[in-house]
């Protein structure tokens, strides 16, 4: 029988490309998520792939979260993988409390869950933004840390907690910092819903498809090719294999470890606004924003260390990501939110 887990945050964009893959894999999964980004119907249409209980709990209610490691089911679980969590860089900057709590103190309590109930191994959805601006490119997971917005400070303190319960309690543990996350599920069972989306590539897709007015919401004052900023873009079902490759490597004893997760190429907005103009046969307003704080210039991944020690490397264009991002909004124009007037 294969073993169980626990995806926290499993109603999310990723969190639920990761929940279909165990579910084909063959494992039971459990979802903890509050629902306060992720989607019901995202898991409803999983249902179909395997045995899935969803929990409806917030991870900064640490009595209820203890309960359900203690003694409700997730005692059972032999794999905690942690996407729950506040993720918008520009909300970070307003409301810095919120991700402070949500990220921080949320994963706190859940690795002090885990350890009572004796689970000792933890996949973290981190972030290449711990990095800050290059110092070098391609970025490995020797690249100076500089984060430069609440947001990936909270991730970069969950990383430091991870660390601290794995010296303390022997907790093992894979801690992938993500860059730039795209795409959908093949087959459109689940896809990026968040609305108004908050990502250039679902923004540029809707507006390509006359979903919503679409605007470059960065400067053009970058030190780059162009002028705009350079970022890593990674499929999120290449993700979703990478967190079980993670799984089977500590299930066969492997140290605890960083890895990013990446293409090892970066593209600058106007070059992903190209592509998606091409796919889709519309053109796009390139009339530049404001400069935004805390927004760096470029980073790209070298991603040969989890090549090395996983076995992955990433398979889909982005041509390949683009198309299934399109196919996805052709289906479901505001994600799993009932139609709405842009």
């Amino acid at each position: 029988m294969k073993s169980e887990v626990l995806i926290t945050g499993g109603g999310g964009y990723i969190g639920s490309h990761v929940v279909k893959k165990f579910l084909k894999e063959g494992h039971k999964v459990f979802v903890l998520d509050n629902f306060s980004t992720g989607f019901r119907q995202a898991l409803d249409n999983l249902k179909k792939y395997g045995e899935l209980e969803v929990i409806e709990a917030d991870l900064t209610d640490f009595e209820k979260v203890h309960q359900l490691f203690s003694q409700g089911p997730l005692k059972a679980a032999a794999t905690v993988l942690h996407f729950a969590g506040a993720l918008v860089v520009s909300e970070s900057m307003r409301d810095p409390r919120k991700y402070f709590i949500n990220n921080l103190a949320g994963s706190v309590n859940l690795l002090e869950s885990m350890k009572d109930a004796g689970i000792k191994n933890v996949i973290f959805s981190s972030t290449c933004a711990v990095y800050g601006d290059s110092q070098y490119v391609p970025m490995d997971e020797e690249h100076p840390l500089n984060p430069t917005n609440p947001y990936s400070e909270s991730k970069l303190m969950v990383e430091k907690a991870i660390k601290w319960y794995a010296d303390i309690f022997k907790l093992k543990y894979v801690i992938f910092r993500y860059f730039n996350v795209i795409g959908a599920d093949h087959d459109s069972d689940i896809g990026y819903s968040s609305y108004p989306p908050t990502h250039l590539v679902p923004n540029a897709v809707r507006g390509t498809l006359g979903l919503a007015p679409f605007k470059v919401t960065c400067a053009n004052t970058f030190n780059t090719r162009d002028g705009t900023p350079v970022r890593d873009y990674v499929d999120v079902c290449d993700l979703a294999d990478a967190h079980y490759m993670a799984m089977l490597y500590l299930e066969k004893g492997g140290e605890s470890d960083i890895f990013n997760l990446g293409t090892g190429r970066g593209y600058s907005v106007y070059e992903i606004i190209e592509q998606v103009e091409k796919l889709v046969g519309k053109k796009l307003d390139r009339s530049p924003g404001e400069a935004r704080p805390g927004e760096y210039s470029e980073s790209f991944a070298n991603f040969g260390k989890a090549s090395k020690k996983l076995g992955w490397k990433p398979a889909a264009t982005l041509e390949k990501s683009i198309r299934n991002l399109v196919k996805w909004f052709e289906k479901n124009p505001n994600g799993f939110l009932e139609p709405q007037v842009p």
